[in-house]
């Protein structure tokens, strides 16, 4: 009888089921399009619902009220599947955030290859705020979004639109958080703002385009890995999945209930003219170019994937006329699936590959490609070749590259002269961290086992949330950006050794790295990765982040501090692999890079500019706002155009 007592048989389960809408509730009325997902499951997951990542607080800031909090663990919920999909239960809504939240969350962290936290950035308290918050019902308004301060994700609810609401029934009343597409992309914003911080503040026309277009595509190829969804958009569109609007269409319930006739955006709805990027200034219509590009290379890769099977189907090569056989659907569906995984981890991990400010569209090229070359060198499927003629064809090209050839798109080992290794002390330092960075990512398990050994579910939450935090370096606030590490950190912390092991080696290497030897230097984050390579090696990377920030330029650019830096990739023994710089100007450094450190001045005064010729409050603007425009405009719920 002790195999009944064994861990096999009295562990909790690895996954939790859930109910969903696919899309939303305008194509959730067809049975296809209401599915059930599974997510890492938290045995001791309390009321809301409230997890070890995030909790889902349902006050109606419109009516004044709370609503009943859904409770996941309930027997009958946990053997249905959670609550069927409702447009009119709250506590569906909650359990449609919570689920689809998780989901991207896992996504993130698989692609990464180390946990994803949301602790609010610059506190060291680790009881603050450590959760992200999600409202379902915050307001009422065409709108959602990301709050840094609140650390928190807003949905808002309105009426449709009385003459024009597509599918819906005129001035019905529509949430924002029974949308798939919306949930994941605000989830997206959150993950984005929590590795790279800077990346709201609009130093060239590419940033909030950026943010915006990565979001979308996160949300996009989140809904493609549902395999029992795909089944049914193949069928539709006969093996064409360009053809199929359910698939490429975001937001379709949302863009429709305002009046537009149309869904919010689409994969493919931007034509592959080189022209357009030059002619498009508005961040989501210039993000509509970059997702465009990004699916352009999946398309073309799923062709190729499944080129064989169309050819053995038809004898031609082309997609046989009627119906397709189901057995040709079902690998259809499985091979798109697989496809869409792999270009949502190579999108994930290109952020340990980007500059730590000032991305540019180029700059996500070369990280895409740098990113997958570490774990696929030999690309027999010829994916990067797809992205690169995406990018290509709507006229996207990195600065500083001599050509398109998989090489060159590479980021360098060196910009200035070859950086010196890791010193023994370091990467002693180093591999700790990555040991305690493994542990973390193992903690759910061992809570799933702990929960239901011991019925103490609050300790295994504070467990996983201490391991977890001890594998993270939380960013630098912006104030503190020039200190010394010894301010920010104890001496006897281990990640305060680290950081100043690491703030030491920029400060002797500042010219190396691009930067000014005048100015201040940060470390903005480090962090320990682990993956598996296409050849099943092990690879581990140590990714840290420097920042210098140059405040005497603010008044000049309506607030906005001019930033640059350099995140370095060191390899397993130290070594440098890659940098990804953005370099300050300087007298010390190179013509060349000297001069791409201008260059990038003039994009900020160019982009402020651009900014101020689409802002209606410039009519009447005070003083105060005109001295820090910059700085009001890095936020989300003003790139969502929210009042």
């Amino acid at each position: 009888m002790k195999r009944f007592e064994s861990e096999y048989a009295t562990r909790a389960a690895e996954k939790r089921k859930l109910r969903i809408y696919a899309t939303d509730p305008m194509s959730g009325r067809r049975a296809p399009y209401r599915i059930t997902i599974e997510i890492e499951n938290e045995p001791d997951l309390m009321s809301g619902p409230s997890g070890t990542l995030i909790e889902v607080i349902d006050y109606d800031g419109w009516n004044r009220k709370f609503y009943k909090a859904v409770n996941l663990n309930e027997p009958a919920l946990l053997m249905e599947g959670g609550l069927a999909p409702s447009e009119s239960d709250p506590r569906f809504h909650q359990q449609m955030v919570y689920a689809v939240a998780m989901k991207v969350i896992d996504s993130a962290r698989r692609a990464l290859g180390r946990p994803v936290l949301f602790n609010k950035a610059g506190s060291r308290n680790k009881s603050a705020r450590p959760k992200l918050r999600l409202h379902p019902h915050a307001f009422y308004g065409r709108n959602a979004f990301f709050d840094p301060d609140m650390n928190a994700i807003l949905f808002g609810y309105f009426q449709a639109d009385s003459k024009s609401p597509g599918a819906n029934i005129p001035s019905q009343t529509v949430y924002t958080c029974l949308s798939h597409d919306i949930i994941a992309h605000e989830m997206t914003h959150a993950i984005v703002h929590r590795l790279r911080p800077y990346f709201i503040e609009a130093t060239n026309l590419d940033v909030l385009a950026f943010h915006e277009a990565f979001s979308d595509i996160v949300a996009l190829l989140q809904r493609f890995s549902y395999r029992e969804l795909l089944t049914e958009y193949i069928k539709d569109s006969h093996g064409d999945l360009k053809k199929s609007e359910m698939l490429v269409d975001l937001a379709q319930q949302f863009g429709y209930a305002i009046g537009s006739g149309k869904a919010l955006r689409s994969a493919i709805g931007i034509s592959p003219k080189i022209a357009n990027l030059a002619a498009t200034h508005e961040p989501h219509e210039r993000g509509a170019i970059l997702v465009s590009a990004v699916f352009d290379g999946f398309f073309r890769a799923f062709q190729n994937k499944v080129g064989d099977l169309l050819r053995i189907a038809s004898g031609s090569g082309k997609r046989p006329s009627g119906q397709l056989h189901p057995d040709l659907v079902n690998r259809l569906a499985s091979e798109a699936a697989s496809l869409s995984d792999r270009f949502l981890r190579i999108c994930f991990r290109a952020f340990d590959y980007m500059p730590p400010v000032d991305v540019t569209f180029g700059d996500f090229l070369r990280a895409l490609v740098t990113s997958d070359f570490e774990l696929n060198p030999e690309d027999p499927d010829e994916v990067r070749f797809a992205i690169v003629e995406g990018f290509r064809e709507r006229g996207i090209f990195p600065s500083g590259v001599q050509s398109l050839a998989e090489e060159a798109l590479l980021w360098p080992s060196q910009i200035n002269g070859p950086l010196p290794n890791l010193s023994p002390e370091m990467l002693e330092e180093a591999r700790r961290f990555l040991n305690k960075s493994a542990a973390s990512l193992d903690q759910d398990r061992v809570t799933r086992r702990n929960t239901r050994r011991t019925n103490t579910p609050q300790t295994a939450t504070q467990t996983y949330q201490e391991s977890a935090l001890e594998s993270i370096v939380l960013e630098r606030v912006e104030q503190s950006v020039d200190s010394p590490p010894a301010d920010l950190v104890p001496p006897t912390d281990d990640r305060g050794k680290l950081f100043g092991g690491l703030h030491a080696y920029a400060v002797n290497n500042k010219v190396l790295l691009g930067l000014d030897p005048d100015i201040a230097v940060a470390v903005v984050g480090f962090h320990a990765v682990h993956r598996i390579g296409a050849d099943q090696r092990l690879v581990i990377e140590f990714v840290a982040q420097f920042m210098q920030t140059n405040k005497t330029l603010e008044a000049d650019l309506a607030g906005l501090p001019f930033r640059g830096g350099a995140t370095v990739i060191f390899g397993s023994e130290g070594e440098v692999r890659y940098i990804a710089c953005k370099p300050m100007p300087s007298d010390m450094l190179p013509l060349d890079l000297k001069k791409s450190a201008e260059a990038r001045l003039a994009k900020i005064k160019h982009a402020i500019e651009d900014f101020d010729q689409r802002d209606p409050r410039m009519a009447f603007s005070d003083a105060s706002y005109m001295a820090n425009r910059m700085k009001i405009r890095a936020s989300f719920r003003a790139l969502h155009g929210a009042d």
